[in-house]
């Protein structure tokens, strides 16, 4: 958890050293899988790849106005949902590189999918549905959107739809005990 803050800290820091970027810029960054990303078999643990993947969306609101926008209104970009498709390992000291590609919003979420590269080969993918909350509630996405300069929604992929297509009543079911 150290080296998660440690890295979060550094990107906000970094924001006012780096040029500014889109909301919805694909953007890319390099990383080196460590030995405590490891599992025993010396490749990238899966509890390490939402950790990346937060990383590189950290960075994008960082250095985009998203970041003014959310900070002066006390809002909380959370995570609703996510997938991740785990394809070839990534070995213990190899560079591996994440790239964030917004693929779409509706009135609540914003899509994106993250792409696990190294060489030219793409290792896994991970697919995110994120929102905005303020005290518990979510936030009308589209003012914020407005504000960073969105002016049209961008309708996600089918696809990436249909990956969260039944997450509501998943929940509802787990709630209800009802598994089957």
């Amino acid at each position: 958890m150290i080296y998660y803050w440690y890295t979060i800290l550094k990107i906000l820091v970094l924001r006012n050293f780096q040029s500014e970027v889109n909301y919805d810029q694909k953007i890319s960054r390099t990383f080196r899988v460590g030995p405590f990303d490891c599992d025993g078999l010396r490749v990238m643990t899966a509890a390490k790849y939402p950790i990346y993947m937060d990383f590189v969306r950290w960075e994008l609101i960082a250095r985009s106005k998203l970041f003014k926008a959310i900070i002066k209104r006390g809002l909380a970009p959370t995570l609703g949902s996510q997938k991740i498709i785990y394809r070839k390992p990534l070995k213990i000291w190899s560079k591996f590189v994440v790239t964030l590609e917004s693929v779409g919003m509706d009135d609540k979420w914003i899509y994106n999918v993250h792409y696990f590269e190294q060489g030219n080969e793409v290792k896994a993918i991970g697919i995110t549905r994120a929102l905005i909350w303020k005290r518990d509630i979510p936030t009308a996405l589209t003012d914020i959107m407005k504000e960073v300069g969105a002016t049209e929604k961008i309708d996600p992929p089918v696809w990436v739809l249909n990956i969260f297509k039944e997450d509501k009543e998943i929940i509802h079911n787990a709630n209800h005990k009802n598994y089957s």
